[in-house]
């Protein structure tokens, strides 16, 4: 009776353990999406030019993805027209299992 009850309390901690590791893989491959989508959105603004209606629309679908994309953009030479664009993408991340809801937020720069 004493082996029936260890095993069955090492399956429990396997089973819990299984689904923690899942959990963290999934909030894993979360973060390295909105990263991917943060150098998307970087390539397609520095490809546009720096265009106003470009940003919006990465703006729009950046909501439909579930993110929440800032962009300021800023001259650092006005003869030359030269100008960079901080990227911020807000992005959630959660793991049910240790009940671990935050928003985490990726920068990046255009140039």
């Amino acid at each position: 009776m004493k082996y029936i009850v260890e095993a069955f309390g090492v399956m429990v901690v396997l089973v819990c353990s299984l689904f923690l590791c899942v959990g963290v893989i999934g909030v894993s491959a979360d973060v390295a999406a909105a990263r991917e989508y943060k150098a998307d959105v970087i390539a397609e603004i520095e490809n546009s030019n720096f265009n106003p209606n470009v940003i919006a629309a990465c703006r729009q679908q950046a909501a439909q993805a579930g993110y929440e994309l800032n962009v300021s953009s800023y001259y650092y030479d006005v003869q030359s027209d030269r100008r960079i664009a901080e990227v911020e993408l807000t992005y959630a991340y959660e793991i049910p299992l240790l009940k671990i809801s935050q928003q985490k937020v990726t920068r990046g720069i255009a140039r």
